[in-house]
């Protein structure tokens, strides 16, 4: 199931890259009209939009870089072992089960995989942080004060 939810995590990753790639020539193209058509001497349209396109071309290199961080990311089970990046982790927060994935990259994505949603979290994250080196049956406790128990590692 891990290497499906990773998949479906480069799936949704390359789709954000195909965005804001197009994003990018959109601004590129706004960025020659106004310099090309700037109506008085201090008009910077043309300024703006070379920021914006230097923007999504940064962001377009840092989604390259990730989706080849996780291209070659090895998949590996947790079971029985400390929590670290690559592990599928479930948690109870007050009767509520969740899904997380931790990873060094795409966090905040949340993908559906056979009818269960999984988010990406990274160790930087406040629950990363709690699960980090944590062990299944573990308690955990965000700093928001929200408490639970780690039901599965793997």
């Amino acid at each position: 199931m891990k290497k499906a939810i990773i998949e479906a995590v480069i799936q949704k990753l390359e789709s954000e890259l195909g965005r804001q790639s197009q994003a990018n020539m959109q601004s590129n193209a706004a960025t020659a009209f106004s310099a090309a058509n700037a109506e008085k001497q201090r008009d910077t349209t043309g300024f703006e939009a070379a920021y914006l396109a230097h923007g999504y071309a940064r962001h377009c290199m840092d989604l390259v870089h990730q989706l080849e961080t996780l291209k070659t990311m090895p998949v590996e089970d947790f079971a029985g072992q400390e929590i670290d990046v690559g592990a599928l982790v479930e948690v109870d927060f007050s009767g509520e089960v969740d899904l997380y994935l931790l990873l060094n990259c795409g966090g905040g994505v949340e993908i559906c995989v056979d009818g269960q949603t999984v988010t990406v979290i990274t160790p930087e994250s406040p629950l990363g942080k709690v699960l980090m080196g944590n062990i299944e049956a573990g308690f955990v406790e965000l700093p928001s004060g929200l408490d639970g128990i780690i039901l599965s590692v793997c």
